[in-house]
């Protein structure tokens, strides 16, 4: 074992072995943190491809919200864009753990890992009903909509 991580040597050392299926099956198959918001979360876990994730957002939003000479059909591809978002945003929440742990085990041990992946989960929660309330706000406020 190894004294700095108190990780088994043939996980740190990258062999496959039995002692890191179970530490596979330990780690929860969704992670709430890289769903909510990915872009920060990708950020922070050297996952880079979570930022993608803003862009794609932001273009949905011109989608849905342009007064295109197409009319209808902006909404419908803007609708179909957000399906097509939230589904790779879920396929990414469900490997998120997995990417991150493989990177995790060579300098945290599981558990500290397991701690900040709920602190992860609570922000991102907290993030997105903050952004729910703020649009709500915003909306019932009666200000002008471009």
């Amino acid at each position: 074992m190894s004294a700095e991580n108190h990780i088994p040597d043939d996980i740190v050392g990258g062999e496959a072995s039995s002692t890191e299926e179970s530490v596979r099956l330990e780690i929860p198959k969704f992670n709430w943190g890289a769903f909510f918001i990915p872009p920060i979360w990708g950020i922070v876990n050297r996952q880079w491809w979570g930022v993608l994730f803003l862009p794609a957002w932001v273009f949905v939003d011109n989608m849905l919200r342009s007064e295109s000479t197409l009319g209808a059909w902006t909404t419908v591809a803007g609708g179909g864009m957000a399906v097509a978002t939230l589904a790779l945003q879920t396929v990414y929440a469900r490997l998120a753990d997995s990417l991150a742990l493989r990177r995790v085990q060579t300098i945290a041990e599981y558990d500290r890992y397991m701690r900040y992946r709920r602190v992860w989960a609570v922000a991102g929660f907290l993030v997105v009903v903050g952004m729910g309330v703020w649009i709500t706000l915003f909306i019932l406020s009666g200000a002008p909509s471009q």
